[in-house]
This record gives structure tokens, C-alpha cells and sequence, in this order.
């Protein structure tokens, strides 16, 4: 079952990604703009969940799984920190496909924190996606660009990691449907602690020409970021991780067709060369998805 959930996240999350990258070439001042109004937009949504949904069906789980869901949360709006920042230097395709690096990390965590050995296969899968991962920064037109880009979803990726890890122990001590939401809070919570510093309320209020207009399209971005992060944690929540991880590097695949897809039906052509790149995208991306077979 767990697969059936892990194969719906990866096509809405493309969709983030791609409308992600339009928010930060046109709507947002600044990358931080996207952390915050996701979070208000997502604020938004969970009320409307909340008078919708009846609350009577679960109970909630001990204080220190409330805690880690909460935390959880928060180590989710940082990766998402780290993303926006690297959407400000390279394409959605190339930054959806740096997630990949997902699965190189989180064999390496269960080896030195649960003690679990890996295989010659998952070495060379290791090797195959950091070889992959390589060439999709090498591809990056922006060459001052790319390295940022890089290093920012490598730290978005670690912290994802950590965030997976948490999420499967809150998931086997409390109800899936009351942590998830729990989860969300601290999404929201932490998405919103930016607005404590008065130079990003500034920001914020100077932005508005531009967010004002786009305010029913982010509400929709969250609204399919919510399905998309819903699927994954239940795919958490009922398989492995690691295998959760592995389904999900279909997403760059994903957001490559969908940018295509856009670029070939609208007047844009400032995407000419990410256009002929994309058959060796996705031929990397398919040799990704043979180091992620042999890691899983």
C-alpha cells in the first residue's frame, strides 16, 4: 500500500516545483518570500481542514511524539529554505533532481546511526548518483550558480533526511491522520517565526504589489503541496523510508516533461537551452533511477 501512495506524491510535487520557480522569478523580492507566504497560505488551508474534517476520530499521541512532530514540521520549512534559496540560482528541473540525492544520504544515516551495513550494490548506487547528480550541476547554465544551487540541496537533502527518520518514529507512536496535522503546525509555525524580524516585515509589505495578484495561486500551490506532502508521509508511514525515497526521484522526470510541456505551449523562449538539454536530463534521470534500484 505504501507504494500506491509513494507513486501518487511525485507528479503534484513536480507541479510545485515548477510553479515554485515562476513565484521566485516574478512574484518574490526575495527566496524567504516563499518559506513565509507558503506558510500563511498554508494557515489558510488548515483552517478550512479543520472546521471540514471531524476531530472526534483520534486521540492525540504522548507530548514528546508532539514534539517530534512539531520538530518535524520545522526541519521540513528549512529544507524548503534551502530549496527556494536554490531556485533563485538554477531551473526547477535541476533543482528537483539535487533531491535525488535523498537516497545517497539516508542509507549512510541508518549505517551510522542504526548500525545497518550496506552492500556492494548500494555503493555502487551511491556512486551512480553522486556521478548523476555531478552532471546535472555540470548542465546548470549559471556557472557561478550551479555550485550554490548544489550545496543548498545538499543541505536541503540532510535535513530532509533527519525530517524522514523523525517522522517514521512519530508515525508508529500516534494516529497517522492527528501527527500529519500536528506536522503541518509546525510547518506553519516555523514558516511564520521569520516575521518576528522587523527587516522581513519591511520586506514583506514591499513585496505586496506583487503578492497581492498571485494570493489564489499560492493558496493553490499549497493546496497540491498539501496532497503531494500527504502522500509521502502516509508512504512513510506505512513502508521504508528509503524506499518511500527511492519511488520519489521520479520527480525530476516529472518536472522536466511539466516545464516542457509549458515552454512548448506558451510564447516563453528564455528556456531555449534548457529545452535541448532535456533528452540528457532524462537519460540522467533514468541512470538515477537505476543507483536508487540498487540502493533500495
Amino acid at each position: 500500500m505504501w507504494l500506491f501512495y509513494a507513486l501518487i506524491g511525485p507528479p503534484f510535487c513536480a507541479i510545485v516545483h515548477v510553479l515554485d520557480s515562476h513565484c521566485v522569478e516574478n512574484v518574490f523580492d526575495r527566496p524567504c518570500m516563499g518559506v513565509i507566504t507558503g506558510s500563511l497560505a498554508s494557515l489558510v488551508i488548515f483552517l478550512a481542514v479543520f472546521f471540514i474534517m471531524p476531530f472526534g476520530i483520534g486521540e492525540l499521541p504522548e507530548w514528546d511524539v508532539i514534539a517530534m512532530a512539531l520538530l518535524a514540521g520545522g526541519l521540513i520549512q528549512l529544507s524548503q529554505a534551502f530549496y527556494f534559496k536554490a531556485l533563485q540560482y538554477s531551473e526547477a528541473g535541476i533543482v528537483a533532481a539535487y533531491w535525488n540525492l535523498i537516497p545517497i544520504l539516508l542509507p549512510l544515516a541508518s549505517y551510522y546511526l542504526l548500525g545497518e551495513v550496506l552492500t556492494l550494490l548500494q555503493y555502487i548506487g551511491i556512486g551512480i548518483l553522486v556521478f548523476t547528480s555531478v552532471c546535472f550541476c555540470l548542465l546548470d547554465s549559471c556557472l557561478q550558480g550551479r555550485w550554490y544551487s548544489f550545496l543548498l540541496m545538499l543541505a536541503a537533502c540532510i535535513v530532509q533526511v533527519m525530517t524522514m527518520l523523525i517522522q517514521k518514529v512519530v508515525f508508529e507512536q500516534g494516529s497517522f491522520f492527528i501527527c500529519f496535522l500536528i506536522v503541518m503546525i509546525g510547518i506553519i509555525g516555523a514558516g511564520a517565526l521569520p516575521l518576528l524580524l522587523p527587516n522581513i516585515r519591511k520586506a514583506l509589505c514591499k513585496n505586496m504589489l506583487t503578492l497581492r495578484p498571485a494570493i489564489p495561486m499560492l493558496i493553490g500551490i499549497e493546496v497540491v503541496n498539501w496532497v503531494a506532502l500527504y502522500t509521502a508521509l502516509r508512504a512513510v508511514d506505512l513502508g521504508e523510508p528509503a524506499l518511500v525515497a527511492a519511488v520519489e526521484t521520479t520527480i525530476p522526470g516529472y518536472t522536466f516533461a511539466l516545464t516542457l510541456l509549458l515552454v512548448a505551449t506558451t510564447k516563453r523562449v528564455d528556456k531555449k537551452e534548457a529545452r535541448q538539454q532535456l533528452p540528457i536530463k532524462l537519460a540522467l534521470v533514468a541512470i538515477m533511477t537505476v543507483g536508487v534500484w540498487q540502493l533500495s
